[in-house]
């Protein structure tokens, strides 16, 4: 299993011979192989990162999230030019076809709300609540009704469910900050590897803000944003802080089990096998769209 670095001390980070070198506030020296790291995120903002680790994580597409001093992430690195193919797979992507589109995000909106549905189920919340999600889920794959609208509705009466009807999401409270904290690390995990398959993170299928450098990203992340919001609810106290253990177990989402075609792998593998799926889709008239599937009982916090 990879290892997600988490640094929050005034350390030195370098690297030599292809290992991730640590060097604490004491010159304690610690040695990680970089084949072994899934994603490296910094919480301190004086930790020193040299140049050439920089560039050797870009080029084996790991992550370095840096974040600020309220431990939000705001900073991670993308090697935008490490695919072989990146000038077809970029014009690829720039021409694939709206219907197509349509289709797919459709598919990722009604694995959202079952995805959200699933969770308020097991955590044995309101059944007209539950009831209401497989409605607005019917309403886009048997009634074709509005996508964009349905999934607005059903986020809201999510949300309210899990964390009490006075929330509201992008508020600035403890829960709000923790959710943040947590779709920032899939975030960046998936423009990771959407970067890596020779696409560009800003073309996305559905999200096209002109303002939004990850658009491709942030539709990919709907099927996954449960896996933090399950999280984020069982470390709700009288109030909810990002404290350290928290963000420690919010690290824990990038290692979470997802299953693909009915067998189980690491969220990692299952993104680059959906990315590869979509890629498919799109070139080729005989693949069918597979989307990711999250089963609770699987979760391993």
């Amino acid at each position: 299993m990879s290892s997600i670095i988490h640094i929050t001390n005034l350390n030195e980070l370098s690297v030599s011979n292809n290992q991730l070198v640590i060097l604490d506030e004491k010159k304690c020296k610690k040695n990680i192989s970089l084949k072994d790291i899934l994603a490296i995120i910094i919480e301190n903002c004086r930790c020193r990162i040299s140049g050439l680790l920089q560039l050797r994580l870009s080029e084996n597409n790991i992550p370095l999230i840096i974040c600020n001093e309220k431990h939000q992430p705001v900073l991670h690195s993308l090697g935008l030019y490490n695919h072989f193919q990146i000038t077809m797979r970029i014009n690829e992507q720039v021409n694939w076809i709206d219907i197509k589109k349509d289709e797919i995000w459709s598919k990722i909106v009604i694995q959202k709300i079952k995805n959200q549905r699933n969770l308020l189920k097991f955590l044995e919340k309101s059944e007209n609540t539950v009831s209401k999600l497989e409605m607005y889920e019917k309403n886009i794959s048997e009634e074709k009704k509005d996508t964009e609208y349905q999934e607005a509705i059903a986020a809201r009466v999510y949300f309210q469910e899990l964390f009490g009807k006075k929330f509201k999401r992008f508020n600035n409270d403890g829960i709000n900050s923790a959710l943040n904290y947590g779709y920032a690390l899939l975030r960046s995990l998936i423009s990771s590897k959407i970067v890596a398959k020779g696409f560009h993170p800003s073309l996305g299928i559905h999200h096209k803000s002109q303002f939004n450098n990850y658009n491709f990203a942030d539709d990919i992340i709907e099927i996954f944003r449960p896996m933090v919001d399950y999280i984020v609810y069982f470390n709700q106290k009288e109030k909810v802080e990002l404290s350290k253990e928290l963000r420690q177990s919010l690290l824990l989402i990038l290692i979470q089990k997802v299953y693909w075609k009915n067998k189980k792998y690491e969220l990692s593998q299952v993104i680059d096998y959906f990315l590869d799926n979509i890629r498919n889709y799109f070139i080729n008239e005989n693949i069918e769209i597979e989307i990711p599937e999250l089963r609770i009982d699987d979760y391993e916090y």
